[in-house]
């Protein structure tokens, strides 16, 4: 399941972090109000930073170490940097007359389009992402998500039904009694 919905994103090769205007695609996140450089210069955008995961239309998942949350920015903006350190490259094309960008994978030197986001007049490329559900689970299930983040990497990385199976089942041990409190 991609996001054939959801809020619309900027790929962007000029930005040093991706930036991120809702707090439901962060796993962690620690607020705290910082400048940010633009090219009109320094100002005050940034509420906090952390881990974040979002999924795009095609249902590629980019995780982000460091995202930057500003819920004051007028875009979403999906960094070059980032979508490199998840193993994918990014390229543009054409097809018909219309300029695409794709972010691929190489595996056995095959290359794949994984996903083909449309330019927009400007030049610029865009997508629409959604929350990745795993995640949204954090916010109804845990509060700390840091301790949940821990599980969730010691268990391999499930998806969201197996992770909630997980919980759900986890009777008198540590990560049911994440549930309600934040040890």
């Amino acid at each position: 399941m991609g996001a054939t919905h959801g809020d619309v994103c900027l790929a962007d090769s000029a930005t040093t972090h991706t930036i991120l205007k809702n707090k439901k695609y962060f796993t962690c996140l620690k607020e705290e109000k910082t400048n940010v450089c633009t090219i009109a210069g320094s100002t005050k955008l940034i509420d906090g930073s952390g881990r974040a995961n979002i999924l795009l239309p095609n249902g590629t998942n980019i995780e982000i170490q460091e995202a930057l949350y500003s819920p004051k920015s007028k875009r979403n903006l999906l960094s070059f940097n980032d979508i490199r350190r998840n193993g994918f490259h990014v390229e543009t094309a054409n097809e018909n007359g219309v300029e695409y960008l794709y972010i691929t994978r190489s595996n056995l030197n095959k290359k794949s389009v994984l996903e083909k986001l449309q330019a927009l007049s400007s030049g610029l490329y865009y997508m629409k992402i959604c929350a990745v559900e795993s995640h949204a689970l954090v916010n109804q299930k845990f509060t700390d998500k840091n301790k949940f983040i821990v599980w969730h990497d010691r268990f391999g990385h499930p998806g969201s039904l197996m992770m909630r199976k997980i919980i759900e089942n986890s009777r008198g041990h540590l990560l049911e009694n994440q549930k309600n409190s934040s040890n």
